[in-house]
């Protein structure tokens, strides 16, 4: 049986995230952290899961830790994470360069999954996206329009930035020389060659849209994933588990995980696109 504790408990993807894993076989929430202060923590709820501020007054043998908190708090929990040598799933987003670099130091010393984005559909729709790249080459503009909530708080999002990262690593540029954040009033503006626009959008209470358009010259093609639900997201950090168990210390990533359930599920790699 894996074991879990999951991080952010108190939050939308918290609660799905313990949902979810209440309804597999193979997996069991042993504890769930939660912000210091809050009412919640000392108490056990009704499927007998302790909450706490802490790993230190958690049970934490042979346990995975899932991470989806702030910046802040996940550096701070992953920091003890490091102390007892446990597992760690990171789907929080908004890190620092220097935080992000902490990661990749830890990830030498304990297994890590690290995404923007642990849906499966989504995982896909980048491994797509890389072969659109390799058919279309330089001969097409990319735009990307990322549509959340206005109460995300990151812009643009985590998986944004990850879809112009794997644009711009496709066509072998340099993300910080190639993304365009937005475009300001400009009555000179000039396409530079390789540029990537993103573009975000924050309203009403919608849940997730990421559209990539390539547009060449007389036809444009435009590849959309919508996220419906959070419990997509949840549902991979499952996988993300399964795959994590056991795994020697490095920094992994969910296509490692889209590969282990390719290989679960009996089909051919080379089959799938």
């Amino acid at each position: 049986m894996i074991k879990c504790i999951v991080s952010g408990a108190k939050g939308r993807m918290g609660v799905k995230i313990i949902s979810e894993v209440l309804k597999q076989d193979d997996i069991e929430v042993v504890g769930a952290l939660c912000r210091p202060g809050d009412s919640a923590v000392g108490t056990i709820n009704t499927h007998g899961v302790p909450f706490a501020d802490s790993l230190s007054e958690l049970e934490t043998d042979r346990a995975i830790l899932v991470e989806f908190s702030t910046p802040q708090a996940a550096i701070a929990h992953l920091e003890q994470a490091l102390c007892i040598g446990m597992p760690v799933v990171i789907g929080t987003t908004g890190f620092t360069e220097e935080q992000e670099k902490f990661i990749l130091e830890a990830s030498q010393r304990i297994p890590i999954i690290e995404s923007h984005n642990y849906g499966i559909g989504m995982n896909a729709f980048w491994e797509i996206l890389k072969v659109a790249v390799g058919y279309l080459g330089d001969d097409y503009d990319i735009e990307v329009v990322e549509f959340h909530s206005a109460e995300k708080p990151d812009v643009p999002s985590g998986t944004g930035k990850t879809i112009v990262q794997l644009l711009a690593d496709a066509r072998a540029d340099d993300f910080d020389n190639v993304v365009r954040y937005g475009r300001e009033q400009d009555r000179k503006f000039h396409r530079k060659r390789h540029e990537i626009g993103i573009h975000s959008l924050r309203a009403g209470s919608y849940r997730s849209d990421h559209t990539v358009i390539f547009a060449g010259n007389g036809e444009r093609l435009e590849f959309t994933h919508r996220e419906e639900d959070q419990a997509i997201i949840a549902r991979g950090v499952m996988w993300a588990m399964r795959y994590l168990e056991g795994r020697d210390a490095a920094l992994y990533g969910m296509q490692d995980v889209l590969g282990f359930m390719r290989k679960s599920a009996g089909v051919d790699h080379h089959s799938i696109l």
